[in-house]
């Protein structure tokens, strides 16, 4: 069966702001589907200060400076997003901005910071015909290290082999707008959502699930990560499980969301965090 019979009646999505070149790719959803975090809410401001936002500065093609995707702090020198929203670019196309909340209107907290280096995992790849990334976790290094404080800090990774029981209750946040076919969402906004046991995740996938990938939502649907949170952490118990990656629309039944398995990929990530002398 070709490609594009299979997946005719339910297209895939890379769940972050696409660039004009990827919006040909028939399999990717474009902006102008669902666009938000699902049946989520607004988060206190500084309550959850690992999250940063990743703007893309295209300032040099006579572009501008916009919202790309989300990560976390996991040291004072380095954050932790997905392999999707960096692979292919160069260190100088990204800011990073931590302590931020409200992106429209800065408080004092919020300080962005240029990125000098950018890694991506060294088995991420593109299935092909599907858009679909895997092995998709990657680093940034930032230029000035974080002042952790008011609003700015790290989290925790968590460890090889150690995995979240299905059920556990996770956090999943970002920027992604609202409503279906409207503009980000200015403020950070959050929704719980629950591991889903592997097998059921292979079997809502039509066994396009690989072991370094993990789902969480419920079955009924209505809470959700979806575009413009890529790259966004799945904090479970206190640490990163999974990393936003893709899914088939958002929220919908049986369509779980899919992460990153971090505990994959915790040796290469504690390779990487650290700054050349």
């Amino acid at each position: 069966m070709d490609t594009q019979s299979l997946f005719s009646a339910t297209k895939y999505f890379i769940l972050f702001f696409i660039f004009k070149a990827s919006l040909a790719n028939p399999y990717i959803k474009s902006l102008e589907s669902n666009t938000r975090i699902v049946g989520g809410s607004e988060v206190e401001p500084g309550s959850l200060p690992y999250m940063v936002a990743i703007l893309f500065n295209n300032t040099e093609n006579g572009g501008a400076v916009y919202f790309h995707c989300g990560g976390a702090i996991i040291s004072n020198h380095h954050v932790l997003t997905a392999g999707h929203c960096i692979q292919g670019w160069s260190a100088y196309h990204f800011l990073v901005v931590a302590g931020a909340h409200d992106l429209f209107f800065p408080a004092a907290t919020q300080v962005t910071h240029e990125v000098v280096e950018v890694s991506v995992q060294d088995l991420f790849y593109w299935e092909d015909g599907t858009a679909i990334p895997v092995n998709d976790v990657a680093l940034l290094r930032v230029a000035e290290p974080f002042v952790f404080g008011d609003g700015i800090g790290p989290i925790s990774v968590t460890q090889q082999d150690q995995e979240p029981a299905p059920l556990t209750p996770c956090t999943v946040a970002g920027w992604g707008s609202i409503v279906p076919g409207g503009p980000l969402s200015n403020v950070l906004r959050s929704v719980e959502v629950a591991v889903v046991e592997q097998q059921y995740c292979i079997e809502s996938y039509q066994s396009r699930i690989k072991d370094t990938m993990l789902c969480a939502g419920y079955p009924t649907g209505q809470q959700d990560a979806c575009q413009g949170d890529s790259g966004g952490p799945l904090v479970c118990n206190g640490v990163i499980e999974g990393v936003v990656s893709w899914g088939v629309g958002c929220a919908e039944p049986l369509n779980y969301g899919v992460y990153a398995r971090v505990s994959y990929f915790s040796d290469w990530i504690e390779k990487h965090n650290y700054v050349p002398q």
